[in-house]
């Protein structure tokens, strides 16, 4: 059995991942992320234990979890789609580890004052970066995290504009 070829879309916490994922999936492409499937992602200790409890705001927390894509929930899901030639995985958790996985990694690049506008939107379904502290963390890291993204290799999709238009690239950039 042949797996669709797979494309990694990530960036930094409110870049617009979760968006895209549902934008691919509504255009009848297949798209993988932690709000489409439940249990694709989730936080684990260092021996790999599921923490039964989720405390995002907590820094004590946050330093003994850490967000890890199911590499078996991945598995499964591209022997589902078998019949198709591509999906798009959007997450970011231990990317770097899963990287030679991918055909290609898009990275949604954003600028701070749009990541403050897409953490503090009313309509956002996420709880993570709701609070000052962590959203500083994040504005500090921003530029580091992309830094290290684009050095790997990364194509570049400027995720400040429509999402229509960053799907369109993505699309483009990923033709199979």
């Amino acid at each position: 059995m042949t797996k669709p070829k797979l494309f990694i879309v990530t960036g930094i916490s409110g870049s617009g991942k979760t968006t895209v994922a549902r934008y691919l999936v509504r255009k009848g492409e297949v798209a993988f992320d932690s709000k489409i499937n439940p249990g694709l992602y989730q936080f684990v200790d260092r021996d790999g234990n599921i923490a039964e409890t989720v405390r995002l705001n907590d820094g004590e927390w946050r330093n003994k979890y850490k967000w890890s894509l199911n590499k078996e929930k991945l598995e499964m899901l591209l022997e589902q789609n078998h019949q198709v030639s591509r999906v798009f995985l959007c997450g970011r958790a231990n990317l770097f580890q899963y990287w030679d996985l991918a055909d290609k990694v898009f990275l949604l690049e954003v600028d701070g004052d749009i990541l403050l506008k897409r953490l503090n939107s009313e309509s956002r379904d996420n709880l993570f970066a709701k609070d000052k502290a962590t959203q500083d963390r994040l504005l500090n890291d921003l530029n580091s995290i992309q830094r290290k993204i684009i050095e790997k290799g990364a194509v570049i999709v400027n995720a400040r504009g429509s999402v229509d238009n960053v799907v369109n690239q993505i699309l483009q950039e990923s033709e199979v």
